[in-house]
């Protein structure tokens, strides 16, 4: 046993596994960085549909883009978010920042620590770095080379793991008073509940989830969709049942269109607002279910932690 040849053993050791729960964990390519908002020309920076008065209360967006010194990634680092349109994977981060912080305080809840599960590199988390005095920032994202862009170019505050698919996070339980995930659930099909259980356990008590899903709202919105529609189209490329699904109401439950077996993502996820207040009610006192206030058709689900 002492004798064996470890070099010849390892050819039978699958080289990419971690790729089949995880992604990039072992990518060495160096970042190809663009300019900090703060060093873009302010002409740029325009509030479009999703920047209301009501959000900025108040201030201007250069108020906010000036606080950013942080280089925005390359659109390959950004999970293709606003290609080409720099400015607006900014503003679209900073809209979802603005309304997460709206609906802390609609629902009084005390944030001295935020958790953004599914964080990529940092659409949402920049914020939270350049515009809140909060200190302990967590995040998480399956994607292995945005852990590291986070890990190279965000403050020493932020607190990056790197996580698979299979629910568990090395972060103490009753310790995040906000949690977000912005097109997670959209895409986990399978240990879900798992998950949501994830969740309940590391959430303060009386903290507050605030979860993206698409839910009666998006698929009713689909059904009235036409040809140009980027999520109808990828529904139909999923499967060839689509157009008949939706000569119906979405149904009860939960709704998978699968689209691959192999590596960390696998499905586009529907989940019907019964769905929604029978399962997540059972880890989460639902606060409010928000139809459509996301980009892509998400609606958003706002809860808090159940005992």
């Amino acid at each position: 046993m002492n004798n064996i040849d470890r070099s010849a053993w390892a050819q039978f050791r699958m080289p990419t596994w971690e790729d089949d729960i995880s992604l990039n964990h072992s990518s060495q390519a160096p970042f190809e960085n663009l300019p900090a908002p703060c060093e873009m020309d302010a002409s740029e920076f325009k509030p479009g549909a999703r920047l209301t008065e009501e959000l900025l209360a108040g201030k201007s967006i250069m108020d906010f883009v000036v606080k950013d010194t942080y280089p925005i990634p390359a659109v390959e680092d950004r999970e293709g978010y606003n290609k080409n349109y720099n400015a607006h994977f900014f503003l679209n981060g900073l809209a979802d920042y603005l309304k997460v912080n709206q609906a802390v305080e609609r629902h009084n809840i005390k944030m001295e620590s935020y958790f953004d599960f599914g964080c990529a590199s940092g659409r949402i988390l920049r914020h939270f770095c350049a515009q809140s005095d909060i200190k302990k920032l967590w995040g998480s994202d399956i994607n292995g080379r945005h852990i590291k862009w986070l890990n190279d170019h965000l403050p020493s505050q932020l607190k990056i793991i790197h996580n698979n698919c299979i629910p568990n996070l090395q972060i103490a339980d009753n310790s995040v008073d906000v949690i977000s995930a912005f097109s997670v659930f959209t895409h986990i099909d399978t240990f879900e509940t798992a998950w949501l259980a994830e969740l309940h356990r590391i959430l303060s008590p009386g903290g507050m989830v605030y979860l993206t899903v698409q839910n009666n709202s998006t698929w009713n919105l689909l059904r009235d969709g036409d040809d140009t529609d980027a999520l109808l189209s990828r529904v139909r490329e999923i499967s060839p049942d689509a157009d008949e699904l939706l000569k119906s109401e979405l149904a009860e439950g939960r709704l998978d269109f699968r689209y691959t077996d192999v590596g960390a993502y696998r499905s586009l996820v529907f989940h019907s607002d019964n769905y929604l207040k029978k399962t997540w009610g059972r880890f989460f006192e639902i606060l409010e279910i928000i139809p459509v206030w996301h980009g892509y058709y998400q609606s958003v689900f706002i809860g808090r932690k159940k005992p």
